[in-house]
């Protein structure tokens, strides 16, 4: 259930008679978070608010224990909208798994969690936690290894982590949903993510700018794959760019270039869109139809707005012209090629 405010949505059992309140909760919330339990069914109570921040997303949810696993991208915190988010344990222990690891968070620890990937939370105790939806924006501000940064636990008693969740334990919901300036929710959110890019490095966490073996996390390799296939498709519009490509999956062009550069194994988006056109080039230059055709027109029809740069760039991968490696692919259409192909 929503309130007047659109920024904010509640939602708790309190609407239902006790006894129901496990079922209820599993109607309502179980399709967006996963698969629901609790040692409580008979006598289940939760409360989950929802407030919208300067872009971040911050989720409080107390009342009984209860274990959800996730076998895919989060629903509750969309994980198109929030790639990442931090889980706070406010009170009691929190058992997480995720990417192979448990971890068991005491009061006041955090971990940030890739929201594409499954995960298992268990608590056995009563359910107390602040969980921060962080947006692609800040997060590639921010948090620009955030990959290498996941299922590690930062503890309540150490330096910057200390900090950031003694900042994050003091929040009150009402206090947070009366901010109305816009100068103060972004200034919220600067003092979080400063604090949380703070914690993460002074942990050992965050890799240096490229460094060797950083680890592809499963969502840029999945990334990297559609945008690989959507590339052969379309590599021979001659305004296909970066841009064109990041809007097409409703991410950033900083965030495409980082895909290629972390799971492209050395090939950067532009080598790899040069690639495929140089190859389909090459290809119907190979045919009896292709090489046929001005070379003028083969550049065009792979996606080279300019026969000039075609040239150059074939002639480097290939070793000789657009002209003669149609020459070469057959004696018996060498005249034929001669007397139409051009340089």
């Amino acid at each position: 259930m929503s309130e007047t405010d659109s920024r904010i949505q509640r939602f708790h059992t309190g609407m239902v008679p006790r006894k129901d309140g496990f079922a209820f909760w599993a109607d309502e919330i179980g399709p967006l978070v996963g698969r629901l339990d609790s040692p409580e069914r008979t006598d289940f109570q939760q409360e989950l608010t929802i407030v919208d921040t300067a872009g971040l997303a911050f989720m409080r949810v107390h009342g009984s224990g209860a274990t959800i696993e996730r076998k895919g991208p989060s629903q509750l915190m969309g994980a198109e909208v929030y790639p990442y988010h931090l889980l706070l344990k406010l009170d009691g222990g929190l058992a997480i798994s995720e990417q192979r690891r448990r971890i068991e968070l005491g009061t006041g620890d955090m971990v940030l969690i890739d929201s594409w990937q499954p995960l298992r939370l268990s608590s056995t105790e009563a359910t107390d936690s602040w969980s921060l939806g962080l947006p692609e924006a800040l997060v590639n501000r921010w948090l620009p290894h955030a990959d290498q940064s996941t299922d590690l636990l930062l503890a309540a008693g150490k330096g910057w982590a200390g900090m950031l969740s003694g900042y994050l334990r003091a929040l009150d919901v009402d206090h947070l949903c009366s901010i109305q300036s816009p100068a103060e929710r972004q200034l919220l959110g600067e003092h979080l993510m400063s604090m949380l890019s703070f914690a993460l490095e002074q942990n050992g966490l965050v890799a240096q700018p490229g460094a060797l073996g950083e680890r592809v996390s499963p969502r840029d390799g999945d990334l990297h794959a559609r945008m690989r296939a959507w590339i052969r498709d379309h590599h021979a519009d001659t305004e296909v760019d970066a841009q064109k490509l990041a809007a097409c999956f409703n991410v950033s062009v900083r965030y495409v270039h980082k895909v290629f550069a972390k799971a492209g194994r050395g090939m950067t988006f532009l080598e790899t869109l040069q690639g495929d056109r140089l190859e389909a080039a090459a290809q119907m230059l190979r045919s009896a139809a292709g090489a046929r055709k001005f070379v003028a027109q083969v550049a065009y029809d792979c996606g080279f707005a300019d026969p000039a740069y075609f040239g150059l760039v074939f002639r480097k991968k290939y070793g000789c012209t657009p002209r003669s490696f149609a020459l070469r692919q057959g004696p018996g259409q060498a005249e034929a090629d001669s007397a139409v192909l051009v340089c």
